[in-house]
């Protein structure tokens, strides 16, 4: 049985997913910009490298886009690919194309994209330009993967592409045919839309595309902070239990998620039996150490090495998912002399890591007897989203990101909501004041409205953000606080 939390009630959107009364899962926005994976934009390219076999893509926002040969579907579908030409035969500067995010842009890079766009829809994903069907992996009765597999073919025409989603099974002809149709009628209001850069499609919300990748099941639990979104999912999922937070204390506070966030934030990972692990993340590679710590054990050192290996795999399976941990990931187990222990601990961080919806490989122990394992990057780990290098230390600490602290100043204003006092002063490093004004002061004003109460911002220095709720009163006594 799942239980997802859903903190929407700030600009900054979170998401918990629980399995088993156990936290698995962790999904949230990453900025006080909105998120464009999945939008779809009318791009020129303004530059083409040959050397890197990509080009950068201007697609109307602050960072040019870039583009790999390997993602351009002229290229997919050229039969000649074994002779792998140059992307210079397939894109040339100036030239417009049609593209969609598939990978958000950091401070050092642009966004990723792809010309292989995608529709998602509830039931099922539509490529245009895909050229080939499929069912999800998760669906393992053949029977009903031949049934779909059959109605793909059906629907499937000339060079696209359909991919079944979980949430397909035992869904009829009609229920998948109707969405098919719907996701090709998106495609075909935006071919006719070649003017000018940019966004002809925008993705599904971040809440929504959560949802999809979810597969929200009868069984689930669903509790949100947001009266809308409440009896809009008792809309969508009628079988599901819904529930609305309607206290004044944050919804991941009530829950105790807060607290696994500060966990999050630690390299350290005690285990149950006394033994820990070491997560150290760089820009590189991903290293996690296993240590015995106090866990002694009661037999033998081969069987105590192999008993903390295991509890060791089980939990950084765990905390791949939940940290968003991706790229190459080396874990360093206690030494194995024995190739069957080690064969046995493989088989662990397998079967652990088939719990994970995000695609990646366990290759196997080196021999260094380092196991390795790659995970595929979708969203930013959670350490780089919530966190900035230290500029004291010259990077070798982190401090929370300023985008953290105006979150976490925002949640704890809306603890005030509806209180007796006219007014809230606020002291705070000027990057979290901007971040709580947004655009022409336009997210202040729309939190006041919403919380009933005037919120006024002084600013102090400091080398790293912060803030701290000075006075909580009338505005009269506030001001002559100021002065």
């Amino acid at each position: 049985m799942r239980k997802l939390i859903i903190n929407e009630k700030t600009k900054e959107v979170r998401c918990a997913v629980f399995e088993h009364e156990q936290l698995c899962e962790l999904h949230q926005t990453y900025s006080f910009d909105n998120e464009i994976i999945g939008n779809i934009y009318i791009g020129r390219v303004t530059k083409v490298l040959p050397g890197m076999q990509a080009a950068f893509v201007d697609i109307g926002i602050n960072q040019n886009g870039y583009i790999h040969r390997n993602d351009l579907i002229s290229f997919q579908q050229n039969e000649n690919t074994v002779s792998k030409p140059s992307i210079s035969h397939y894109v040339r500067e100036g030239e417009q194309l049609l593209v969609q995010v598939v990978k958000e842009g950091t401070d050092q890079k642009g966004p990723k994209l792809t010309t292989n766009i995608e529709f998602g829809g509830k039931l099922l994903v539509y490529m245009p330009y895909g050229n080939y069907i499929a069912v999800s992996k998760k669906l393992s009765d053949e029977k009903e993967r031949s049934r779909l597999l059959h109605i793909a073919n059906e629907l499937q025409e000339e060079k696209e592409g359909l991919l079944f989603r979980t949430a397909s099974k035992h869904k009829s002809w009609e229920e998948l045919s109707d969405e098919y149709i719907k996701l090709k009628k998106q495609f075909q209001s935006i071919k006719t839309m070649y003017r000018k850069t940019e966004c002809v499609f925008e993705a599904k919300s971040f809440v929504e595309r959560i949802l999809n990748e979810l597969a929200i099941k009868p069984e689930d639990t669903i509790i949100c902070d947001q009266i809308e979104r409440v009896q809009d999912l008792k809309q969508q999922f009628p079988t599901a239990k819904i529930m609305y937070h309607d206290q004044k204390e944050s919804i991941f506070t009530t829950y105790k998620i807060e607290q696994e966030i500060d966990k999050l934030l630690k390299n350290v990972v005690w285990l149950k039996n006394g033994s820990y692990i070491i997560i150290e993340q760089t820009e590189a590679m991903t290293i996690i150490d296993v240590n015995t710590g106090k866990f002694s054990g009661k037999l033998s050192m081969r069987d105590t090495v192999l008993k903390t290996n295991q509890v060791a795999a089980i939990e950084i399976a765990k905390q791949i998912r939940l940290r968003n941990v991706s790229g190459i990931i080396l874990i360093d187990f206690i030494d194995m002399k024995h190739k069957e222990d080690q064969k046995m601990i493989e088989e662990t961080v397998i079967r652990e890591m088939r719990k994970d919806r995000v695609q990646h490989k366990v290759i196997g122990f080196t021999e260094l007897n380092i196991l390795q394992i790659t995970r595929k990057k979708v969203r930013q780990p959670i350490e780089a989203s919530l966190t900035d290098r230290c500029p004291t230390c010259n990077g070798t600490g982190r401090i929370p990101s300023k985008e953290a602290i105006a979150y976490q100043l925002e949640r704890e204003l809306w603890e005030h909501q509806f209180m007796d006092e006219e007014a809230i002063w606020i002291e705070a490093t000027a990057d979290v004041i901007e971040l709580l004004n947004g655009g022409n002061g336009e997210h202040l004003k729309q939190l006041e409205e919403a919380l009933k109460y005037k919120i006024i911002c002084s600013e102090y220095l400091h080398s790293i953000p912060s803030y701290s709720i000075r006075h909580i009163g009338n505005v009269k006594t506030i001001m002559e606080r100021l002065k």
